[in-house]
């Protein structure tokens, strides 16, 4: 988890953050992803590109950060960027205003753009669970905008086979 925890923020992050300091957060995260490497597992870098500054809990409504895209860079974004050559990301389900007001990270060409170019990533995004709060529309919508706007693979977590179903047959 390579978020930087915001004084101000949501505690759903909390303490599951590493630090405050951007630095530091990728000092750990890269720690723990070689630590995961050198005992034969693949990390998962998430919540691409920061969900550090939400205000909401993404389990129950839609965040909106309205940061400008310099300060993501030099803060949220930071520790994605440092540990860019992770093998997996899974994204966060959040409006990020200056980049796309418009579309989550989640299913937003724009902020998967930025994720893919500014922070330089290149390996497999996955989104976050699919049966999260902070989307809208039917499973099959949220499936298909999410592969649309970029993601490479789909989570669906909570175990509804009538709604895993449905994003299998919109795929």
């Amino acid at each position: 988890m390579l978020d930087v925890r915001q004084r101000d923020a949501h505690d759903i992050i909390g303490d599951r953050a590493f630090s405050h300091n951007p630095v530091m957060v990728a000092k750990l995260g890269r720690a723990y992803m070689q630590g995961m490497k050198d005992n034969n597992v693949l990390a998962v870098i998430k919540h691409i590109p920061g969900h550090g500054r939400a205000k909401t809990d993404s389990h129950f409504e839609l965040p909106v950060v309205d940061a400008y895209l310099d300060d993501l860079l030099e803060t949220d974004f930071y520790p994605f960027i440092e540990l860019k050559d992770a093998p997996y990301a899974m994204t966060a389900h959040i409006i990020y205003k200056t980049i796309d007001p418009l579309n989550c990270a989640t299913q937003s060409r724009k902020v998967i753009g930025v994720i893919r170019n500014e922070i330089g990533f290149k390996g497999m995004i996955m989104t976050d669970d699919l049966s999260m709060k902070a989307l809208s529309g039917s499973f099959a919508e949220r499936a298909c905008r999410s592969l649309d706007a970029g993601c490479d693979i789909i989570l669906h977590c909570n175990g509804d086979m009538r709604e895993m179903k449905e994003i299998a047959g919109a795929l």
